[in-house]
């Protein structure tokens, strides 16, 4: 990691998302040897031309933070080996979390409110059983999962960091200022486009063991992230909506497609090989009986209330946000 870019890399990060480094050589140590290679040499290689050129005439760039290079130790071992892979990765924050189970948390921009408290539900106990999740640094549900445990999220930009503005910039700013990380594989100064958002897609979905979709449209871009992720072979998981809601469609598709549930943290954390921290059970023995997210029947097992009764007490513990009601009438604790 360094925080002068050496000449080649420079060209390469200009280059990221249209040029495959490793197709070049056999092993990804090689590189530091491809990259010393002339004009003609590249070529004759099989590099384009055009890309040959950028890589030899970019200068060295200082960059404003620490970077890490494909090949060299420290690069995410599960985003090294996929087609594409970025370069170079500009970071922001602590980069140990880079090398913990990363699970993707995406969604909708434009999230319900029940969809909001569950992607913060399922954050905090991916970051309490000691993993981290990733998301993009968008509104809705990236916004939940980032702000539920600033400190045990990456955020993986769409753009360069120095091109932040507004509430991007504030959150992000928040992010590492509370010890989590940002991640680009974009110049500081180069600034978003519509193809870029695609190309943060597939880094989201290559840090990350598996990938959560909370909620999603049909042709939410987040459905971008899980087809990526199932390509890399990662595990896809979805949260069952009701089939008339919009916000629902893209999960449903996704489920139909083959896609795990996720019914509750527990399903996040199986899925990247996490176990839940443990926690000192409530007080209120309704509340110590939601452990598993259970239904409501079990619930009536459980406590041994009748039916209205246990009815009003979830009603007013909801009211008072300890409770939260999941898709198919189950419920959980509020984390």
């Amino acid at each position: 990691m360094s925080d002068i870019l050496p000449a080649f890399w420079a060209g390469a990060a200009l280059l990221s998302g249209r040029i495959d480094l490793l197709s070049f050589v056999a092993r990804p140590e090689e590189l530091d040897a491809f990259a010393a290679r002339s004009l003609t040499e590249l070529c004759t290689l099989g590099v384009p031309p055009a890309l040959a050129w950028t890589l030899v005439s970019t200068p060295a760039n200082p960059s404003p933070g620490p970077t890490c290079r494909l090949g060299q130790a420290g690069y995410p071992s599960g985003l090294a080996l996929l087609p594409y892979a970025p370069p170079v990765l500009f970071l922001r924050g602590d980069l140990r979390l880079l090398h913990r189970p990363a699970l993707a948390v995406v969604g909708a921009r434009r999230c319900s409110e029940q969809g909001r408290r569950f992607a913060a539900q399922v954050t905090r106990a991916v970051v309490e059983a000691g993993g981290v999740v990733v998301s993009g640094l968008a509104w809705g549900i990236d916004e939940a999962a980032h702000e539920a445990a600033l400190q045990g999220t990456i955020a993986v930009l769409a753009q360069g960091f120095d091109t932040l503005s507004g509430r991007s910039e504030a959150l992000a700013a928040r992010i590492v200022a509370a010890g989590g990380l940002l991640v680009s594989e974009f110049p500081p100064h180069r600034g978003a486009a519509r193809h870029t958002f695609p190309q943060r897609n597939r880094v989201i979905a290559g840090l990350s063991r598996a990938t959560a979709v909370i909620e999603a449209t049909e042709h939410s871009g987040s459905l971008i992230t899980a087809r990526l992720a199932a390509e890399y072979g990662r595990e896809v998981l979805a949260v069952p909506g009701h089939p008339s809601s919009p916000m629902a469609q893209g999960c449903l598709d996704l489920i139909g497609q083959g896609a795990g549930l996720l019914r509750a943290p527990a399903d996040a954390l199986d899925a990247i090989e996490l176990r839940a921290a443990p926690k000192a059970p409530p007080r209120d023995p309704l509340l110590a009986a939601l452990y598993d997210s259970p239904d409501f029947d079990t619930l009536i097992d459980r406590t041994g209330e009748p039916p209205p009764l246990l009815l009003r007490r979830l009603a007013e513990l909801e009211l008072q946000g300890a409770v939260l009601r999941l898709p198919g009438d189950r419920y959980a604790e509020s984390a």
